[in-house]
């Protein structure tokens, strides 16, 4: 199969250099033959018709191609040029083109004067003389085609040596520098590129522009570069690439290149220049009025940059000059105007661009797919591994591609080591340390934290990072350090052949389990090693002695972790003997997860030491006696539950965070902690013994407190001055009963959080004095009754949340906070109204009152509330809401769950609200006004509000937005005509509305209908999702589900006709699933099973263009002598067997306190484009499949399942299958058949006629 590729942006493969058109008959043998041989002694490739041009009315097909296929035109206009239409359609052709693609035109007046051709003058207006039956369009075409060409620059050959003229034409041709450069036709992913590259270089514009292109080695800056020149360099009077300038260092390389560069553009040499300094002012000279393309590849030092880029600036208007370089440094030095990085090939590229090597193919061949994958994988979008890799394995067995992928895994390939070496060799000696640091250590870690690692180790990190950054080396991002896969490798390699390649003891850095294992096991590690970092998730159990890291004397970095889920140590794999003892003063960063220990060595050094991490550990006190630490940052003793003493910190001045959250044994705080002058972050976070906490005065740069969790702690210090750094104050589930007045001295103070303060009884009076503060949290504080006074304006605090506290009201000075956007009551139990000012709080977009059960009434002015996004009030005894809340055009969120109390104590004429409200007359249930004025409502919750069908039935039709509509545990009789309306809407809840009988008109937009427990329900309506409302809406292809648990009254022909819809309407891409009672998997599925599982044998080739997907049933009811207990979840897994693994499930979580009383269904169709399928497998390679069903969460069993695959070419037939046997199957005894024509209803799993009794 031979290899394509994408060529819609980049397909520059010119046939012709230069086109020739000519008059046959005036120059044929004479100054065009000249010319034409002139030109191909060059090595330009001329286009010349040798057959003639008078052979016909028309232009020929091929003559077109050619004028299509050329990158430049040269026009000898003869005498007799315009008596030939051919000639004149060739020049018109010529012009078109050069107007579509910019390129270039060079006429040359052979014995004619141009204002002839210009005016159709002389021979050329006798032409048009005989041209009266031409089509005055076509006329017009060819006259201005003429006159176009003769305004452009061109030769006149009227008297002189031809041969004279000839080579000043040749010359100038090849001063355009037409030649193209090779880049060969494996070019994957080089449109996209293209297409981002061509918004930086706006060719169109006339501005002088210069763009660098950066990336790591091997990546394809200088393939890029070619194709990018090849594709305009046809746009410019001149142009010059300068292929691999790394490789010219010396002054006498750089006046080569410079000479290279002139030669280029004017096509000849300038012996005069001497030194660099002549070239430049010459470069300069030269091109200051020509229109240039100029590219250096590969530039790596900043003089190359200086004699070749000095003067670009003063190139001719549109002149663009592009620069490949590995270090963006450089790039921006020089003062380019943009900077592309080249990102690594995507996945199905790398596969492309890997297969044209490999294979010569587009895509793997049959039967190393998997091991393609695997190659790719490994390489990470690198083109140059690809290439390297691809072309190695091409014609190789399947046993030789395993032998390389397992060398791989041991050891990178040598050509692609060495290629991504280049920049590393470019480094200083710190700078390579940095980068060896970050390949063996510290990739995917925090900046920050590594920076003050490296920087203890006298690296200058911070300037060294930003050199591996600039040079590609490694990224940035979201302030973490990352690295290429490759490239880390090639550091790793590095570092193994520092010394001894098989001898691991003698490298500086040990990264791997298995290496570092050998050396701590076999005592071999020498002076050498300056970093150890042991993964103990994949490592042996390991006994260490002393005498492991005896000569390891230059130990920087100690490094025993655990890949640790929840915050805690699975296991402790490394056992240390008590008399162990730490050789290496030298140490900076020192992590040992689960030390066993109950104190560090009595040798232990730490005068160099900047971190040291010691979470999860066996420790009772972290030193016996006080240890001068003088440069010591970070202390973390996090989940140390033994700990029973608080280090003393005397001499660790620097000390900027300390965490000890989670020490549950720990009682109080060393006095010397609370004298950090530097201290940032303090975390105590469930320290559970924690009595006491000392003033906190001392810590004047702290920025972070975190005493929450410490249930005993009774008593916050009084605060004895300023401190001007606090942000965060984290009290939660202390023991607090108040807060000290002086907490106002903490002026930038953003967080206070007191959730769950159950004995705190009141707050300072002044706390109005936070001016910074943003977020206060009362939740939770039961003993909390009231909320102080605000006196005076609080224009940061955006966030007040007062749920389950124990106020009464809120004061109506509330009205100062200018800022508040979120307000929670929730279940504030004794709230029994809120103040009239708090609708003066025009920035409030949350209002939550839920679960406040005296509130019974809600501000009248409430619509003032113009950017009130959310408003919840469920289970309040609000039943006549106001007004102005339903003319809130912001509003996206409203419920009023639960709420159906008496309207007895109404504050409004009940008349009068009748009227308003066209209501039912009884009183009771909660009262709606129109909601036409709720433009933006997306979720609505009526919920449990006594509500009928005359209560909503004209309310809904204008909430076009809406998405979300819950009339759950309701009065009505059928779901309101107005929902189909609401186009938006993709769940709807009507489940326990005990009177529904009927479900009609849905909208196609619906995903979830949930309706269980409706008992009266008899009829539903399913709306094909094929409109083309529908259709244009991504939405469509989310799965759709039908919740009908305990709808026993059903009519079996609408069970039926359910069936067969989802069947037969809804899309192949959609996922769809539904719940009904049922006891009888239907007839039509081709695999049936008793039990919870199912296992059936694949056909070969079953999975086909033809396959849509699976149909999955199964029948569940409670246990025998099981008392429903409540909610469950329905799970399908399925297993592919004889292939990899792979499981996909489906769920359906039953919601109601009556659970599934009888024999139910669950159907299920899940597409084949949703499986989860893994990269490296292919469907067709499974043999077999078994689907699990389960339950939990409730007393239920799985009595029958089945499976059955569905494929396009059968599905018109299994319409009418499906919806037979979906009228067989049979709740009870029953058996449903076509003929029967009374309908009937389905009542505790018996068939009854309509109007009989159950």
């Amino acid at each position: 199969m031979a290899p394509t590729t994408s060529s819609s942006v980049y397909s520059l493969g010119w046939s012709w250099d230069v086109f020739l058109s000519f008059r046959d008959e005036d120059t044929r043998f004479t100054f065009t033959d000249h010319l034409h041989s002139a030109l191909c002694r060059k090595g330009i490739r001329t286009f010349r018709d040798d057959e003639g041009l008078d052979r016909g009315e028309e232009i020929g097909s091929s003559l077109l191609k050619a004028i299509e296929e050329s990158r430049m035109y040269i026009v000898v206009f003869s005498k007799t040029y315009a008596h030939s239409k051919w000639c004149l359609d060739e020049l018109a052709k010529i012009m078109e083109c050069k107007t579509q693609k910019g390129l270039m035109v060079v006429p040359v007046f052979y014995h004619v004067d141009p204002s002839h051709v210009r005016n159709q003058r002389r021979s050329f207006g006798e032409a048009f003389d005989k041209y009266q039956k031409v089509p005055e369009d076509k006329v017009m075409r060819w006259k201005a085609a003429l006159t176009e060409a003769a305004n452009l620059s061109g030769y006149h050959v009227q008297d002189g040596y031809e041969s004279q003229a000839i080579q000043r034409i040749v010359q100038d041709i090849l001063s355009r520098n037409l030649k193209l450069l090779h880049v060969g036709d494996k070019l994957i992913g080089m449109e996209r590129r293209l297409k981002e590259m061509a918004s930086l270089i706006h060719i169109d514009s006339n501005d002088v522009r210069m763009i660098g292109i950066c990336g790591i080695d091997g990546i394809g800056k200088t393939t890029l570069a070619k194709v990018v020149y090849n594709k305009i360099v046809h746009q410019f009077d001149g142009a010059s690439f300068l292929l691999n300038i790394s490789s010219q260092k010396t002054k006498t390389d750089l006046l080569q290149l410079q000479k290279q560069f002139l030669r280029d553009i004017l096509g000849e040499d300038i012996p005069t220049i001497s030194d660099n300094s002549e070239g430049s002012y010459e470069i300069k000279r030269v091109f200051m009025s020509k229109k240039v393309l100029v590219v250096l590849d590969d530039v790596d030092h900043n003089d190359q940059l200086e004699v070749l880029t000095y003067y670009c600036r003063t190139f001719g208007l549109g002149s663009r000059t592009i620069i490949t370089c590995r270090d963006k440094y450089l790039l921006r030095r020089c003062g380019v105007d943009a900077l592309y990085e080249v990102k690594e090939l995507n996945c199905k590229e790398a596969i492309q661009l890997f297969s044209l090597h490999a294979f010569h193919m587009n895509s793997p061949q049959k039967g190393y797919i998997d091991l393609s994958r695997c190659i790719v994988d490994y390489c990470k979008g690198l083109p140059i591994a690809l290439e390297v890799l691809g072309s190695l394995l091409f014609g190789k067995k399947k046993f030789e591609w395993k032998s390389v992928l397992q060398r791989l895994e041991k050891r990178p390939n040598m050509q692609i080591q060495n290629v991504l070496m280049r920049g590393f060799q470019t480094l200083d000696c710190d700078d390579k340390e940095i980068f060896l640091d970050v390949a063996c250590f510290f990739k995917g870690e925090d900046l920050d934290f590594v920076l003050r690692i490296l920087d203890a180790c006298n690296f200058h990190a911070k300037r060294g990072m930003l050199v591996l950054n600039d040079k590609s080396l490694i990224s940035i991002f979201d302030n973490k350090l990352l690295m290429h896969d490759l490239m880390q490798k090639a550091g790793w390699e590095i570092v193994r052949w520092e010394q001894s390649h098989n001898e691991p003891g003698k490298w500086s850095r040990l990264w791997d389990p298995e290496d570092v294992y050998h050396v701590l096991t076999t005592n071999t590690g020498t002076k050498r090693i300056e970093g150890i970092f042991l993964n103990m998730s994949v490592s042996n159990e390991i006994h260490l002695t002393s005498d492991a890291f005896k000569k390891m004397t230059r130990l920087r970095l100690l490094r025993v972790y655990q890949n640790a889920e929840n915050n805690s140590i699975v296991s402790n794999t490394v056992h240390l003997p008590r008399d162990f003892k730490f050789p290496s003063h030298e140490l900076r960063y020192l992590h040992w997860d689960g030390w066993t220990l109950e104190s560090l060595p009595s040798n232990f050094d730490g005068w160099k030491l900047v971190e040291l991490s010691l979470k999860h550990s066996s420790l009772k006190h972290l030193w016996k006696k006080r240890k001068c630490l003088p440069k010591l940052e970070v202390i973390n003793l996090g989940n140390s539950q033994q700990l029973v003493e608080c280090p003393n910190l005397s001499f660790a001045p620097r000390v900027e965070l300390l965490i000890l959250d989670g020490c549950t044994s720990l009682p109080e705080v060393h006095p010397s902690v609370t004298k950090l002058k530097r201290l940032k972050i303090l975390n105590m976070k469930n320290c559970k013994m924690l009595h006491y906490f000392p003033s906190i005065t001392g810590l004047e740069s702290l920025k972070v407190l975190n005493l929450s969790g410490c249930s005993k702690l009774d008593k916050f210090p009084e605060i004895q001055g300023y401190m001007e750094y606090l942000l965060e104050l984290n009290l939660e589930g202390t023991a607090i009963v108040e807060l000290p007045p002086s907490v106002v001295f903490l002026p930038r103070l953003v967080l206070l959080d007191m959730q769950n303060c159950k004995n705190l009884r009141i707050l300072p009076s002044n706390i109005y004095s936070l001016k910074s503060l943003g977020t206060l949290v009362l939740s939770g504080c039961s003993g909390l009754e009231r909320f102080p006074e605000i006196m005076e304006v609080m224009e940061c605090l955006q966030n007040l949340l007062l749920d389950g506290t124990s106020i009464k009201e809120l004061p109506p000075s509330i009205v100062y906070l200018k800022g508040l956007q979120s307000l929670s009551l929730r279940k504030c139990k004794n709230l029994t109204s809120l103040p009239n000012s708090i609708c003066s709080l025009r920035s409030l977009e949350t209002l939550i009152v839920s679960g406040c059960s005296k509130l019974s009434k809600l501000p009248e002015d409430l619509g003032r509330l113009q950017f009130l996004m959310k408003f919840q009030a469920d289970g309040t005894a609000i039943t006549q809401p106001p007004l102005s809340l339903f003319h809130l055009r912001n509003l996206k969120e409203l419920s009023f769950r639960g709420c159906k109390g008496s309207t007895s104590n109404s504050w409004i004429s009940p008349l009068l609200f009748r009227l308003l409200h066209r209501e039912n007359s009884d009183g009771t249930g909660l009262q709606l006004p129109y909601l036409s004025g709720l433009y933006s409502l997306k979720y609505l919750d009526l919920s449990g509000c006594n509500l009928t069908d005359r209560s909503i039935n004209d309310n809904l039709g204008h909430l076009h937005l809406l998405e979300e509509l819950n009339l759950s545990r309701n009065n009505l009789v059928t779901v309101p005509k107005e929902v189909n309306r609401l186009s938006h809407l993709r769940v709807l809840s009507v489940n326990q509305c005990k009177r529904l009988q009927e479900i009609s008109k849905l909208p196609p937009s619906i995903k979830l209908l949930d309706a269980g427990d409706c008992i009266s329900l008899e009829s539903l309506s399913v709306l094909s999702p094929q409109s083309p409302q529908c259709q244009s809406s991504s939405s469509c292809l989310r799965p759709v589900t039908f919740k009908l648990p305990n709808c026993f009254a059903l009519a079996q022909d609408n069970v039926a006709t359910i069936l067969e819809k989802l069947h037969q309407n809804f899309l192949p891409e959609i996922e769809y699933s539904i719940v009904l009672p049922g006891s009888t998997i239907p007839e039509w599925f081709q695999h049936p099973s008793i039990g919870s599982s199912v296992t059936i044998d694949l056909p070969p080739n079953w999975h086909n263009k033809d396959f849509l997907g699976f149909a999955l049933c199964s029948v569940f009811s409670l246990e025998e002598d099981e008392i429903n207990q409540g909610p469950g979840l329905i799970c399908c897994n399925f297993e592919f067997r004889e292939g990899p693994y792979l499981s996909s499930s489906i769920s359906w979580t039953h919601s109601g306190d009556r659970g599934v009383e009888t024999d139910h269904i669950w159907l299920v169709y899940q597409p084949g484009a949703k499986l989860m399928i893994p990269k490296s497998s292919t469907l067709n390679k499974f043999r077999k499949i078994t689907a699990y069903f389960s339950l939990s969460g409730a007393s239920h069993v799985v009595k029958n399942c089945g499976i059955h695959l569905i494929y396009a070419r059968d599905k018109k037939v299994n319409h009418q299958t499906w919806y037979t046997s979906a009228k067989r199957s049979s709740y009870g005894s029953g058996y449903y058949c076509l003929e029967e024509t009374q309908p009937k209803r389905l009542r505790g799993g018996e068939i009854c006629e309509e109007g009989s009794h159950a």
